[in-house]
Parts: C-alpha cells; structure tokens; sequence
C-alpha cells in the first residue's frame, strides 16, 4: 500500500552452507519507482556439510561409510511422518534421542541406561507400546492400571511394578494407574534430550529459550541398529564423550566469523544467538538484491 513490490519465500539455513535446519520467510520489498519486477531469491548452494566441519574440540578425521538397511529393519516397515528431509530412509540417524515415551532405532529409554532384567524391559515396552490406545483413555499418553498391565503381560506381579518405581523408570498416579516418570518428550532423560554425532549433517533449529541438545565429541558407525545404539550407550553416554552446545557454537551454527565478539554471559548470548539470522541466507539474499539493483556485476 506504501508503494513497494513485495516478495517472499521460505528459505533453510541448511541450503546455503549451514547444518542447521532452520526455515524462516523472508520478505523483501522493493520500491516500484524503481521498475523492478523480477527478483528472484538466491537458490540452494547444494553444499553438504558436516558438524565437524563447524564446531571445534570434536572429532575431525572422520570417514564414515553408513551401510544401507532396509526401512523394514529400521522401522519395522513404518516410516515415521515426523522425519525431515535430512533424515534417510535406508540409514542410521546420526542422533540420539533420549525419551521414554517414543520409540526407534536411536531412541534411548530409561531402562537402558541403568541396570534391568529382561522382565523388566519387558513391563516397560509394554506400557510404551500401549499407553496412547484409546480404550486406556483419551490422552496422548495415558496409565495402566495394574488390571491393564495384566491382561498384557503373563504372571504380572505387583512387586515388579513397584520394583520399576524404585528404580524411578515408572510412577503410580493414584486411582490412574502406572505411567513413566520422563512423560514428557522434550524434557529428555538425566537433563539431555538429543545428542548429535559429529559427522551429522544437521542440527535442529537453535532457539532463545535453548534446548537440551549435546554434541558427541566422537563417532561411531555399525552394521545393525541394535549394535549402534549399544555401541553409543557404552561408548560415548557412559563414557562423557558428549557436551552441551554453546554459545560459541551457535554462533558457528548461524555462521557468525571467528572474530565476532558475543555477550560475555553464556545464557544471554545463546539466546542472541537462538534468536538471530543466520548470516549466510542474509549474505546471499542482499547478493541477489545488489545484483538486481546493478550494483555488482
């Protein structure tokens, strides 16, 4: 209404040297004085990039050659809808996820990270399985009372319920029924939601509130989803070969110089850095502006 040529597109950090996935619109407008009406936004640089190519003090030489499996052996044949585009049908995920609640080839549970029986995992993978079917309740998550439970599982006995709750895996909600203690996806296990391998391609989108995200300092690759996800347990969580993202390395995440000087204080400076642009879509984009204007050749 003002008098400018307005145009807008979706553009991914991830399409111009980053691994982030990060989409955000951008609206250029353009003055009609100017009698300009083609600009066209910068299209994907079609690099592919690693995470160790970003962040230091995390492995570097790194040469990993992922086996293709079939989606029936790493999803039982039911390709979750919630994948993006950077996550392989026929490969391991080059991330962890730690959440009771959900399942998959690189999801670790609570009762994988301590000591259990095989009745154990058992009781667990049950409830999981069926605690969001209607006939339990209307919730996405809802508890099993100790009759459900025994209707799924054989000879189930209340000590080995209370045996679970001991071990802080399960909690009884009075009247309810028994439901996980880590009920809530993005809350993670033990302060740690995801932790992502340095021959990643990607991470999710950094935010000012922050995440619980980590980064494994080292690689590892398998030939089967059940070898990786004991290889990563024994490996990198028991061992600490993983840290939280920092403030500097969201910098490098959204592509700030080596020479940029952020906040002193860690927390204020993630949140900058949650809440910025990432410099090379803007780079690109005012090239394609500049360009447009005649400025450069």
């Amino acid at each position: 209404n003002i008098g400018y040529r307005v145009y807008y597109q979706l553009l991914n950090s991830a399409d111009f040297g980053l691994p982030q996935n990060r989409e955000r619109v951008f609206i250029v407008g353009i003055r009609k004085d100017l009698d300009i009406d083609n600009f066209s936004f910068p299209e994907p640089l079609n690099l592919q990039v690693k995470l160790f190519e970003f962040i230091d003090d995390i492995q570097s030489d790194i040469d990993i050659q992922k086996r293709k499996l079939s989606p029936d052996i790493l999803f039982n044949g039911n390709v979750p809808v919630s994948r993006n585009k950077f996550q392989k049908k026929d490969e391991l995920n080059d991330f962890f996820v730690f959440c009771d609640t959900r399942n998959g080839h690189t999801t670790i549970h609570s009762w994988d990270l301590i000591k259990t029986t095989k009745r154990e995992k058992l009781i667990c993978e049950t409830i999981l399985k069926n605690r969001r079917k209607k006939k339990y309740g209307t919730k996405d998550g809802n508890p099993l009372s100790f009759v459900d439970l025994s209707e799924l599982i054989d000879n189930l006995q209340i000590q080995e319920l209370n045996n679970l709750v001991e071990k802080k895996i399960i909690r009884y909600i009075a009247e309810q029924g028994y439901e996980f203690v880590n009920s809530k996806n993005s809350s993670g296990i033990n302060g740690i939601y995801r932790i992502f391998l340095p021959h990643s391609e990607i991470v999710p989108t950094l935010t000012a509130t922050g995440t619980k995200d980590c980064i494994a300092t080292v690689s590892i690759n398998a030939e089967t989803p059940e070898e990786y996800k004991s290889l990563f347990i024994q490996e990198i969580y028991l061992q600490k070969k993983y840290r939280y993202i920092t403030a500097k390395d969201c910098a490098k995440l959204q592509g700030f110089p080596n020479w940029f000087r952020a906040h002193s204080r860690e927390n204020i400076a993630k949140k900058q850095f949650g809440n910025t642009v990432s410099i090379p879509v803007v780079y690109y984009l005012a090239k394609s502006l500049v360009r447009l204007l005649g400025f450069i050749g």
